[in-house]
């Protein structure tokens, strides 16, 4: 995928991605204390493959599909959605991981909400609850 897309992926979201390509987590939600904002993960899209029950996109189409659709996208690698279809993406220049909040109208800066220093950090971050539970 990296070379297909001419992209270069941190090795913790490779680990992953070759125990899992996507899936249903067992610990969706994500809280980050700093930044006053929580999540729930819907969905981890898998990579090439897609599941055989789901009508979904990989990773690699979303990743096509919102560079072409929205240029501040370009560098944003989407790998996850939330119950809003906001996008999780990986930031391919610095590795952090911002939710992009697609409902909040016209796609620009303001749309992206920092969560994570890297992959690892926001893995590391999911919990089976809710912090409102």
């Amino acid at each position: 995928m990296e070379s297909e897309l001419g992209i270069t992926l941190p090795d913790s979201f490779i680990d992953h991605y070759l125990v899992y390509n996507g899936g249903i987590p067992s610990k969706p939600y994500f809280y980050s204390e700093e930044e006053d904002v929580e999540t729930e993960i819907q969905i981890f899209s898998p990579i090439k493959y897609g599941f055989k029950d789901l009508d979904l996109r990989t990773v690699e189409q979303k990743y096509v599909l919102f560079k072409e659709k929205y240029n501040v996208m370009c560098r944003y690698l989407p790998f996850a959605n939330d119950y809003g279809s906001n996008q999780i993406c990986i930031n391919l220049d610095n590795g952090k991981v911002y939710i992009v909040y697609m409902d909040i109208g016209e796609l620009d800066q303001k749309c992206f909400q920092f969560l994570a220093n890297d992959f690892s950090e926001f893995l590391n971050g999911l919990s089976e609850e809710s912090v409102d539970d």
